[in-house]
């Protein structure tokens, strides 16, 4: 082998050459294999809470919907959804109405999406 090809070489060719020495792959496999575990760990459970989220605002709007009411909602009004006697919900814009069991105070937004503003 010519001597400019040796050069070129990742590896010495003579015994008088350093030492090969390869790097602990496994040590670093651990280390980075556990914090990408938590990460990923992490990740699934943030998009599992929005998932939870979402899913309660779906149902909370499938009631707010279903419910009877007479007025047509304005973006940023505050509602409330009473249920009465007879298992069926009504929306008021009366608030503190003790003819019926209160359920939620709603909020109508730009995207006709119903949010719980109960406890805000």
């Amino acid at each position: 082998m010519s001597g400019l090809k040796k050069a070129l070489l990742p590896y010495g060719t003579t015994s008088s050459a350093p030492s090969i020495v390869l790097p602990d792959t496994a040590l670093f496999l651990s280390e980075r294999g556990s914090l990408t575990k938590n990460y990923f760990e992490n990740v699934v459970e943030l998009l599992n809470r929005e998932y939870e989220a979402i899913k309660s605002l779906a149902v909370l709007n499938e009631l707010v919907y279903r419910a009877s009411y007479n007025f047509v909602p304005r973006v940023g009004q505050r509602y409330h959804l009473y249920k009465k006697a007879d298992d069926t919900y009504l929306l008021s814009m009366i608030e503190d109405w003790t003819a019926y069991e209160f359920v939620v105070t709603v909020e109508y937004t730009a995207d006709s999406v119903w949010k719980d503003v109960s406890s805000v």
